[in-house]
């Protein structure tokens, strides 16, 4: 999640019953003969350690490194290098031993075992009351964690043994099970966080055990980790001695600085340093993104898209094309539904057969133009917020607003800073003004049903306040739903309503995005990236 991607995690029910451990109608993106630019999830591991990593965080300096607002890109990069959950994520998103190993007993009941040499970076082990104290922490509603929601069936965890503790459900849910491989069910030690006022902060610090430890936080400057030492498995130790963290948000300079090899790697740059990078020294790789890119609607009761006849005039009016190759290149496919192709990660049918009957991702200004004549004359432009520095947001914008005076909608834009954009997301009184904004965010396993239940009529992300009873119903069964067919069919019901609705106009999916300096390898390049330590590996290149 990026400097708008402050979204909610959505997660996949893989391995429910087994132990936890082991394009059509929208436009396609190239194959990998077409381009040139290699399509993979990690990159081959170092051969040697680097002295020092420089990795560059596009959407700025975190705002935190507690486990518990692993929520953004910034945060989740440098948070995965540190803290484990329970199970870890691998670069295609299956699930394998983290801290521990986890078997499904039944529906509700997960037994956990912590990896006997598991130990926090002071030595100390990682005990089940630091399981049952972190998973606790995160779901409680004081503590702000976006991963409470994804917790909420959990009705207790009973330690069974300094190792060993059991997780119980109230009822089956679906999308418990992959995110123990995510923050959710990240582990921290508990007599530090209770014994350090500004736990996740620059002056508090934090206390994990992964394979990286804080080094410094120099705010507004760079965030140094340090390799462990000691780190409690060898398998994943890191190769490099040092991985530092820089800030810089201008295109430009971050892409040049990438390019003199000033900087060693970067995730998600700007699309605009696409061609540079590429004809550079170092190497540009693509891997699989859940990610999703579109306009989203802002209070839909009133304002100039109120009239659906609007919303679905100016979704026709898009240049979905125009966009998709001359902002993103070959960086992104066209797309049709709130959440990407790569998301359907189990009843493939299923989601193919609704993704070709949804009508989105093609444009026609001639019944653009019919549906808007019909509808009521606006009386003031439609608003249309974004983040200024990004410069695919801005081009996308500019774009918008094209389109919309091609079938003689007036779009007014509203460009702004990092922070007034954050706020979008979660501040009712930072919407104000404003109709329609260019929605980022991403799944953390391909699992569409959990990331719907952030849209429902109470959703913590449902800016446009779209009430449906269908819809929040359908929803909330396809949470309790284990059989895949089933849960397929419903979440694929729920899609159709919210876009017959026209709540959210999809236009992209993206790639993960990763440019590695000449001469070094080992990065994760999928957005698998966010809960793994994927800096481990990274050295260089034989």
């Amino acid at each position: 999640m990026s400097h708008r991607r402050l979204l909610p995690a959505s997660v996949s029910a893989v391995a429910l019953a087994v132990v936890l451990a082991g394009c059509s109608g929208g436009g396609t993106s190239p194959s990998a003969e077409e381009s040139e630019i290699p399509r993979l999830d990690a990159t081959d591991a170092g051969t040697a350690g680097l002295p020092e990593i420089v990795w560059n965080l596009p959407y700025g300096e975190p705002t935190s490194i507690d486990p518990a607002f692993s929520s953004s890109e910034s945060n989740s990069a440098v948070i995965a290098n540190m803290c484990e959950s329970l199970l870890l994520q691998n670069p295609d998103f299956t699930a394998s031993p983290g801290l521990a190993e986890v078997t499904a007993v039944d529906d509700i009941t997960y037994e956990v075992v912590i990896d006997e040499r598991a130990a926090f970076w002071d030595g100390s082990p990682v005990t089940a009351e630091d399981v049952k104290f972190s998973i606790e922490r995160t779901k409680n509603p004081d503590t702000g964690s976006t991963w409470a929601a994804v917790l909420a069936n959990v009705s207790g965890v009973e330690v069974t043994g300094d190792r060993t503790a059991t997780i119980r459900l109230s009822v089956p849910d679906a999308l418990f099970a992959a995110h123990l491989a995510t923050p959710a069910a990240a582990v921290v030690q508990r007599a530090f966080v209770e014994s350090t006022p500004g736990h996740g902060t620059a002056d508090g610090g934090l206390m994990c055990s992964g394979p990286f430890e804080l080094g410094e936080w120099a705010l507004g400057e760079d965030i140094t980790l340090t390799k462990s030492d000691d780190y409690w498995n060898p398998e994943r130790a890191a190769l490099s001695d040092s991985l530092r963290f820089t800030f810089n948000t201008d295109a430009a300079s971050a892409t040049t600085a990438m390019q003199r090899g000033e900087i060693t790697g970067s995730y998600n740059f700007a699309v605009s340093g696409l061609d540079t990078l590429a004809d550079s020294d170092g190497s540009v790789t693509f891997g699989t993104s859940l990610g999703l890119y579109g306009l989203m609607t802002v209070n839909v009761d009133n304002g100039p898209l109120a009239d659906i006849r609007v919303r679905e005039a100016l979704q026709l009016a898009i240049d979905y094309a125009g966009i998709r190759d001359g902002v993103f290149q070959d960086a992104a496919e066209i797309n049709k539904t709130f959440t990407p192709r790569a998301a359907w990660g189990y009843s493939e049918p299923i989601f193919e057969s609704a993704w070709d009957a949804i009508a989105a991702g093609t444009t026609d200004l001639d019944a653009a133009r019919d549906l808007l004549a019909e509808a009521p004359a606006q009386e003031r432009p439609v608003v249309l917020s974004y983040y200024a520095d990004l410069p695919e947001d801005a081009q996308v914008a500019s774009s918008v607003q094209a389109a919309a005076a091609e079938i003689g909608l007036e779009v007014e834009l509203n460009p702004q800073t990092a922070s007034e954009n954050i706020a979008m997301y979660f501040d009712a009184a930072a919407r104000e003004g404003t109709d329609l904004m260019v929605w980022a965010g991403y799944l953390d396993v391909p699992e569409p049903a959990a990331y719907y239940q952030y849209y429902t009529s109470d959703g913590v992300f449902n800016v446009a306040g779209f009430s449906d009873a269908e819809f929040d119903s359908v929803v909330s069964e396809s949470r309790t739903t284990l059989d895949d067919d089933a849960r397929a069919e419903l979440i694929t019901t729920a899609q159709a309503i919210y876009a017959d609705n026209r709540i959210n106009f999809p236009i992209v999916s993206q790639n993960t995005r990763t440019f590695l300096a000449e001469g070094v390898t080992g990065a994760v390049t999928s957005q698998a990236f966010l809960y793994s330590p994927w800096a481990v590996n990274i050295g260089t290149a034989e």
